[in-house]
């Protein structure tokens, strides 16, 4: 190739966009050699050294900018982006932020610093970084789809699908955004989408990797494990991919049970990661892994790991959580009081049992899911998957400003309830489309704190309450990764959850007995050792006459695929008893909690 005679600008920047770098990185030196102090053959230049894998002589060009244009954000920027690539973070995260402080609402800027302190494990940045970028241009992929997965990490669900709204219509965004992008919809249970996506993506070469890699881990969280193997056995695995593809491996070893090799892929992952609260996950998941082996001290130093690193991301996102006297589910200081009971006004409109949701409620982690598939099975009954929907009537209610919620429930006349009924069932028309007779089940185990709402607006509902040894309910707990910052400072120690966990079955219990609301009291042991009695007991309930199709939940649960809550892995295998029983390996650590759990073990006929 001979060098031009006349090079210019726009011959350098069309080599560029028609991949023609060798010739683009000649055409730029042969500017500026002609014209010294052309800044924008140099910035071209780098721009083409960077895309032919040459981060450091990238940086060395920006720079030289930045000495002959120190004013000029898009050179310490740029400088960001090479030092990135070149794996000097430090320096990298030093430059966004001397190119914000003389550009403070450079989109771009931000959501490369943002997507920096995603890596390197700091979500409330990340998160605030992302909403800042997108507010400055709301069409800009990066800030939507790395914000999303960081406001999830912040408890923020409802602003990670604002900032993914209409995504399935997104053309394609090349192959990193759009394994990224898949790697949100996952995160979000959005997961045809997700799955669609990969596929397509792993007809770009360049792609094949991280596609598989993303493809298998949908595929382990839909339950198909044989197809998750088959695509990680097919892929050529980059390096750069392979902590990920680690951790999948890991999980299906897990699911396997071969958990000696887990153990070992975790540790793999954990020492090549450090400790941050990215991390968190995978330190449950190791201490799953030792319980599985049966090593209760391994299992508990591990959690206790895990529980830190959360406790890290709580104390940066919400410190008053941490306070000794907080209370994660101060719900339960607000009860209803008999006297305002008496002055609720009966609805004569109030919907039959028939037409009432069927509500599966529980303290979390006590079979909520497995009653939740079984009625799922049913022809007569569909199943939305775990919603808070209950917590959006609350919020209609505090609207009115009657008071507070629940002393203003007395305050409320048929119309008001119709009113709540309305914003209830519009909420499911958005996840679910009823068909005619079918009716609905409404599994959310923290509606155990809302049977004020339910008995107001549904108050002939038929309600099960999923019952477990609370020993075992708290031990499953506390080994279990919880997003919402609350429930992970109240998972943070087995003194917190006991307390908890007995503040809200006393809360329960209180106003069920004050409504004499319709309620099924179901142990999960009973079930284990009587499948058909609890069966019918659900039957007769629920008034269904066609019980035989609940027997068949494991084979329509595995067809459903994708569960959204974390027993998705349980309720798709036969009944067994493996986890009954499981806190008598730690019953030392349980053992100081005891007492404030006696009343409910007696309570629910629960050994002590």
């Amino acid at each position: 190739m001979t060098e031009p005679n006349t090079p210019s600008i726009e011959s350098i920047v069309e080599c560029l966009q028609t991949n023609r770098l060798a010739e683009s990185e000649l055409r730029a030196r042969a500017l500026i050699g002609q014209e010294p102090g052309n800044t924008d053959a140099m910035v071209l230049l780098a721009i083409s050294l960077l895309m032919q894998g040459r981060p450091t002589e990238a940086a060395d060009l920006h720079r030289e900018l930045i000495v002959r244009q120190p004013g000029e954000s898009t050179h310490y920027n740029n400088l960001g982006t090479a030092l990135l690539e070149s794996g000097d973070l430090d320096g990298a995260e030093q430059a966004y932020r001397r190119g914000l402080a003389l550009n403070a609402k450079d989109a771009g800027a931000l959501a490369s610093l943002g997507a920096l302190r995603w890596q390197r494990g700091d979500v409330i940045e990340t998160r605030d970084l992302m909403l800042a970028a997108w507010r400055l241009d709301p069409e800009m992929p990066e800030p939507r789809i790395y914000g999303a997965p960081a406001c999830i990490a912040c408890g923020e669900p409802e602003m990670a699908a604002r900032l993914l709204e209409q995504c399935e219509k997104w053309p394609f965004l090349g192959p990193t955004l759009e394994a990224d992008l898949c790697a949100t919809l996952m995160q979000m249970d959005r997961n045809d989408e997700a799955e669609r996506r990969l596929r397509a993506l792993l007809r770009h070469p360049q792609a094949e990797s991280i596609a598989s890699v993303r493809l298998a881990a949908l595929m382990e969280r839909i339950n198909r494990l044989d197809e998750a193997e088959s695509a990680l056995a097919r892929a050529s695995i980059s390096a750069s991919d392979m902590h990920e593809a680690q951790l999948v491996r890991a999980r299906l070893a897990s699911r396997r049970g071969r958990y000696q090799e887990a153990i070992g892929l975790y540790k793999d992952v954990l020492d090549s990661s450090g400790d941050n609260v990215a991390s968190a996950d995978a330190w449950f998941a190791l201490a799953k892994a030792h319980d599985g082996m049966g090593d209760a001290a391994l299992a508990m130093q591990t959690l206790r790991k895990a529980h830190e690193l959360q406790l890290l991301h709580v104390g940066r996102l919400a410190p008053d959580l941490l306070a000794p006297d907080s209370n994660p589910l101060n719900i339960v200081e607000y009860p209803v009081v008999e006297e305002v009971y008496r002055r609720w006004q009966v609805d004569p409109a109030a919907p039959s049992a028939e037409q009432s949701p069927i509500f599966i409620v529980g303290f979390p982690r006590s079979g909520t899911t497995l009653l939740e598939q079984m009625l799922d099975a049913h022809p007569g009954i569909r199943a939305m998957d775990e919603r808070a929907f209950l917590q959006n009537v609350i919020a209609k209610v505090q609207e009115a400003g009657k008071e507070n919620y629940p002393d203003n429930l007395d305050r409320l006349n048929p119309a008001d309830l119709q009113g709540l009924r309305e914003v209830y069932w519009k909420c499911v028309e958005g996840v679910l489309d009823l068909r005619a007779g079918e009716r609905l089940v409404d599994k959310n185990p923290l509606n155990i704190l809302r049977l004020p709402i339910i008995h107001r607006i549904f108050p002939n509902a038929r309600i099960i309450l999923a019952l477990r040894h609370p020993c075992d309910v708290l031990l499953s707990n506390y080994m279990q990764c919880f997003t919402a910052p609350a429930y992970q400072v109240l998972c943070s120690s087995f003194e917190r959850l006991a307390r908890g966990y007995a503040e809200s079955m006393d809360f329960w219990t209180e106003h069920a007995r004050l409504f004499n609301a319709n309620i099924l009291e179901l142990r999960y042991e009973d079930m284990l050792d009587d499948f058909d009695a609890s069966l019918e007991r659900i039957a007769n309930h629920l008034g269904l006459e066609d019980r035989n199709a609940l027997r068949g939940f494991q084979e329509h649960a595995r067809a459903k695929g994708f569960i959204s809550t974390p027993s998705y892995a349980q309720v798709v295998e036969p009944l067994n008893k493996k986890a009954v029983g499981r806190w008598h390996r730690y019953r030392d650590v349980l053992a100081p909690v005891l007492p404030v759990l006696k009343p409910a073990m007696e309570r629910w006929g629960y050994e002590v």
